[in-house]
């Protein structure tokens, strides 16, 4: 066994990977592993622009799915029930009228039809009608309240004015559907479906307007069948029959509820849903009980009137008032420096942060734009609140039953459709707490009580072990959110991998950038703020230079001076004196207990010399009190804020909220907390719980875990200057172009321990505090304030300098991998596009060329031709009016129609399917399979291009060895040449590749066009990425180690359009001519793989004599 430890980087589409194996003295003596993973963050592969997840994606098709599989099934039911009536069950294309529905229903509903087995067939026609176009209900309502609807909807009567407008006559208001419709003009009107794609093209006046223009309610085809029924003299229990079959709805909610976790502490009972009352309430107290009051001396736990004081006012303050430290501090009646422990998190993943807890439900509910909620939620008894929210959670099954659901599901029925469509925005708190509404309350109680913390409540609420922590779930396990389960899932398998390899590790330590565990579409919100800023300083840099005549570099900390006398009104903020720019000193309004200083924007003001030597190292609130310097005191500094400008990058209410946070500032007479490590790690919910999954997961090896933040990397490589010593693709420093970066980051993680991370966040803190009082950077020379920082500090200095060596030497042999994993499940993202094109039509008499015949619209057409005796491979079909085959069984005759998917002749056109009386284009390759074809002088290499599509009914077998018939449409869209090698079997099948293949090519020889730009700027790139099959002849590649974030503006455009456009499109037989190509498949660790006992991917290669 070894001893490491492990880094790991974690990115928005990456995680950086490294073992580090140490000596006794715990220096680094090799790399066991460093890799970077590449993911895609959970985003669809067709949906890159928008960032929506395939998550998302494959919920909308599998809902639209279960839309019409349900549909069939509601239609099959009604049709065995009319048919068990003896009514005839005729499908509506058999009849050549097509609007005979709509006028069976009107005679129904008008007059009694006397012959029976007339009414027979038109009350058939009549009742499968209005169940194919059924409407919408109220879906808390039950299909019992349609038995006797009211009068007519709204939309109904709206239909009504527009239809009787346009006819001018007045139409009776007691009609039914199929009546009203009677007085359109058939045949000329458009019924419905509006706002066709062809209309666009149209002027307005030429547009035809739809008849039923609005929504039609269940209750008005309910109404129409009751009147049907009246007429055609139905009996009541037949009639209610009808509408039970017609209107039947099956509700998705509580799909979910039978998988709900168990309570650890009581496990016959179900985890509770956050946004009960239960826990709300649960985690108001729990994270109370971390709260602590510092004095002098020590801190100590809040008693039990403060919990009970600071408790009732978490829970009622009203939604309109934002919750803040400040104003618990004031309940409390300390200043709010003495307050602290806000960001500490419980065992259970809890954690407060910037605001306290409140009871999040409760404050939804009660502002919600939902008026009638508002109002019913304000008047509700605690029991109707429990069954509201589980009513509108999606995770429980409504209980109708009970007296307070009852209450629910009759105040849901009197909602109209708009606030019914509302409903859908209001998002309660999600996900499960870690007990059950029981364990909750006692729990609760317990501590609000005894006065204790979570942990002692519970350990003598349910008598469990001191050391007992609630199970966390298996490190890999999906929380929801598609990019974090990227992560989840990446570091699950490498770290179990390494404890395989090689034992347990010493230390795991966890870096993430800020977007990190967001989801795309989060993080590129975020870049865009950034964007925002950053134009608006490179603003503001530009204002200095014109305004001040500065020519040198501006650095942020001098943007922030230039900011804060501009928004002072060139006043120093604490005595009023005229200073500028050059004048002012940046002074922190709360110094820092400890070394080190609170730098963030809030804190700072510009202030005069005098002010600011006098002040010193004290709050301002104290030192203003007994300063006796003319113009300084709370009052007047208070008084200044109310007259500042506004900054040019905020808006009025980000400017008050700054405004407000400063005067918090200016009141306080404490110091802040001094840094610790504590105050070091990431406050990150997702990374806090992926380091408590790991750290049980290897709680039994003693292996230690922490997470920091991003910055902290920065700092690392800084100060032990393993920046500058690493040669990447661009050059020595931070790449961003080259993704072995990641991998970097995750090998100098690894080595930082507590002690260097203080230090490291130290240096960063006086660095910025040096530059903003424009101090000499001392900073450099800093190695901690005592001697075991110091001597940790000087360690890790030497360890990381072994480490540079062991990296550099790993980037020049190339033994730092770049990786992404494959997706070899036939079934990647959608089947075939959305839009639905229309078919080629001719007979079967017609001349039909190859190219024509291979577009045949099913494998049993283009059997049936290809087949025929005068088919000629190269000619086609010659026409021929005797000319008969037989498709499926059923003979066609020359005057036939047969179909075929449209195409450009001598254009390698999609591949395509039929569906729905149409094509869509088919839009993923499973896999590519090369082939070596021995038929001439040297050798020739081709490609045959596997679509999913041809492997849906192979899934349960090997789909890279599954033999392919050549009506496939993969095998009609080969090259020529290949079909037919691979007819006459003179076709060598070497392998597969697939999207995300790692291919080594020797490019020694490609002297022109992109390839030899490349060489030129970079030198010789080897590895390459298999990036799509957009040709039947080509395959699209990517540089493997080039990330287009980091490509500079000035790039070649040949170099740009490799990395972050067109790719090389190289051809086939070109590539795997050129010489020796090797495609690389890697375990978890990212060690070759060449053979498999498992039967995993391997590496294979191709050999060529140049």
């Amino acid at each position: 066994m070894k001893k490491y430890n492990i880094g790991i980087d974690v990115g928005t589409h990456s995680v950086g990977f490294a073992a580090i194996e140490l000596d006794e003295q715990g220096i680094p003596c090799n790399i066991l592993s460093a890799m970077s993973l590449i993911h895609d963050s959970g985003v669809d592969p067709d949906s890159n622009k928008s960032g929506i997840t395939r998550l998302a994606v494959s919920g909308v098709a599998r809902r639209t799915r279960r839309l019409y599989h349900r549909r069939k099934k509601r239609s099959i039911r009604l049709d065995k029930f009319l048919a068990s009536l003896g009514w005839p069950v005729v499908p509506f294309e058999e009849y050549t009228d097509p609007f005979l529905p709509w006028t069976a229903r009107a005679q129904l509903a008008t007059r009694y039809i006397e012959t029976k087995e007339v009414r027979e067939e038109k009350l058939s026609i009549a009742i499968r009608h209005i169940a194919n176009h059924r409407g919408w209900r109220n879906p808390y309502s039950k299909v019992s309240a349609l038995y006797a609807p009211k009068g007519p909807s709204d939309n109904f009567e709206e239909i009504r004015a527009q239809l009787s407008k346009k006819l001018h006559v007045d139409i009776p208001s007691d009609l039914t559907v199929g009546q009203l419709i009677s007085f359109a003009k058939v045949g000329e009107d458009r019924l419905r479906g509006g706002g066709k794609r062809k209309d666009k093209k149209k002027a307005p006046e030429d547009v035809k307007q739809t008849v039923i223009s609005a929504r039609l309610h269940q209750s008005d085809l309910a109404r129409e069948i009751n009147k049907i029924c009246e007429v055609q003299r139905i009996d009541d229990s037949l009639r209610k029959e009808l509408i039970d079959h017609v209107f039947a709805a099956e509700s998705p909610k509580g799909a979910q509820a039978g998988r709900a976790g168990k309570d650890p502490l009581q496990p016959h009972l179900v985890r509770a849903l956050k946004a009960s009352d239960a826990f709300q309430r649960y985690r108001i107290a729990a994270l109370i009980g971390n709260l602590r009051i510092r004095t002098e001396e020590e801190k100590h736990p809040l008693d039990v009137p403060q919990r009970q004081l600071v408790f009732d006012y978490l829970l009622n303050l009203p939604s309109s008032t934002v919750p803040s430290w400040v104003s618990v501090a004031e309940v409390l009646n300390i200043d709010r420096g003495r307050l602290v422990g806000t960001a500490t998190m419980t065992d259970d993943g809890e954690r407060a942060g910037a605001r306290p807890p409140v009871h999040d439900t409760d404050r939804l509910l009660s502002s919600t734009t939902v008026k009638p909620l508002k109002l019913w939620w304000k008047s509700a008894t605690s029991d109707q609140r429990v069954a509201m929210i589980k009513a509108l959670s999606n995770a429980e099954v409504d209980d109708w039953d009970s007296e307070a659901g009852a209450s629910v599901q009759a105040f849901f029925t009197t909602l109209s459709e708009e606030d019914q469509e509302k409903l859908d925005s209001v998002h309660l708190p999600i996900g499960r707490a870690a007990y059950s509404e029981d364990t909750l309350r006692r729990l609760t109680e317990r501590m609000l009580q005894d006065g204790v913390d979570l942990y002692e409540a519970r350990r003598v609420e349910f008598n469990v072990p001191a050391d007992w922590t609630p199970p966390a779930p298996e490190v890999g396990e999906p929380v929801g959110n598609p990019a974090v389960d990227r992560v989840l899932k990446a570091v699950a398998r490498w770290t179990a991998a390494a404890e395989r390899e090689w034992g347990a590790p010493q230390r795991i330590v966890i870096e993430h950038v800020r977007s990190g565990f967001m989801s795309v579409a989060k993080a590129r919100e975020l870049e865009r703020e950034n964007e925002k800023r950053y134009k608006q300083n490179q603003k503001i840099v530009q204002k200095m230079h014109e305004k001040l005549g500065i020519e040198n570099a501006v650095r942020r900390e001098d943007i922030w001076r230039f900011q804060s006398v501009q928004r002072q009104n060139g006043c120093c903020a604490y005595c009023g004196k005229t200073i500028t720019y050059f004048t002012a000193e940046m002074d922190h309004i709360v110094p820092q207990a400890g070394p080190g200083s609170s730098n963030i924007r809030e804190n700072l003001v510009a202030v005069c010399h005098q002010c600011n030597l006098a002040k010193g190292n004290i709050p301002f609130a104290t030192w203003a009190s007994k300063c006796g310097i003319s113009g300084v005191s709370l009052k007047e500094a208070l008084d200044r804020t109310r007259d500042w400008n506004e900054d040019s990058g905020l808006s009025r209410p980000q400017f008050k909220k700054f405004v407000s946070a400063v005067q918090t500032r200016l009141r306080r007479t404490s110091f802040d907390e001094p840094l610790d490590n504590r105050s070091l790690e990431s406050v990150a919910w997702m990374a806090n719980e992926l380091r408590a999954r790991l750290a049980q997961e290897m709680k039994k090896h003693g292996t230690r875990v922490n997470v920091y933040r991003g910055e902290l990397t920065h700092e690392a490589r800084l100060a032990s200057g393993i920046s500058g010593k690493l040669q990447f693709i661009d050059g020595p420093g931070k790449s961003r172009l080259d993704r072995r970066h990641h991998a970097i980051d995750a090998a100098v993680i690894s080595m930082t321990t507590p002690y260097v991370a203080e230090v490291l966040a130290l240096r960063r803190n006086k660095k910025r505090a040096q530059y903003l009082a424009k101090q000499p950077p001392q900073w450099k020379e800093y190695e901690g304030d005592d001697t075991a920082h110091q001597i940790e500090w000087r360690k890790w200095k030497t360890r990381m300098y072994k480490l540079s060596e062991l990296l550099e030497s790993a980037l020049l042999k190339d033994q730092i991998p770049v990786t992404s994993n494959l997706r070899l499940r036939p079934g990647n993202g959608r089947a075939h596009e959305d839009t639905i094109g229309a078919l080629d039509k001719l007979r079967v008499g017609d001349a039909l060329t190859p190219e024509q015949i291979d577009r045949a619209a099913t494998e049993a057409l283009w059997c049936a031709l290809t087949y025929h005796p005068d088919y000629d491979e190269k000619e086609g079909l010659p026409a021929d009016q005797n000319r008969r085959i037989r498709v499926h069984g059923t003979h066609l005759d020359a005057s036939d129609t047969i179909e075929f998917f449209p195409g450009k002749p001598g254009k390698d056109g999609a591949g395509a399917v039929k569906v729905r009386g149409g094509f869509a284009k088919l839009t993923r390759f499973h896999h590519a399979r090369i082939y070596r074809i021995t038929t001439g002088k040297k050798p020739v290499y081709a490609m045959l291009r596997v679509y999913d599509h041809d492997l849906v009914r192979h899934r349960n077998t090997d789909v890279f060895s599954v033999e392919l018939p050549p009506q496939t449409i993969s095998m009609r869209q080969a090259e020529p040449k290949l079909r037919k090698a691979l007819q006459e079997g003179t076709a060598e099948y070497l392998g597969w590749l697939t999207e995300n293949d790692e291919l080594v090519i020797d490019v020694s020889g490609f002297n022109t066009g992109q390839i030899s730009t490349l060489r030129h700027t970079y030198g010789d790139i080897s590895r390459w990425r298999v990036d799509g099959f957009n040709h039947r002849a080509k395959i699209r590649l990517r540089p493997l180690m080039m990330s287009a974030e980091g490509l500079c503006d000035d790039a070649p455009s040949d170099v740009k359009k490799l990395i972050d456009s067109t790719g090389w499109r190289a051809a086939v037989n070109v590539v795997f001519s050129s010489g020796e190509v090797s495609v690389i498949r890697r375990n978890t660790l990212g060690q070759e793989r060449w053979f498999s006992k498992g039967h995993l991917p391997i590496c294979w290669k191709v050999e060529n004599d140049k």
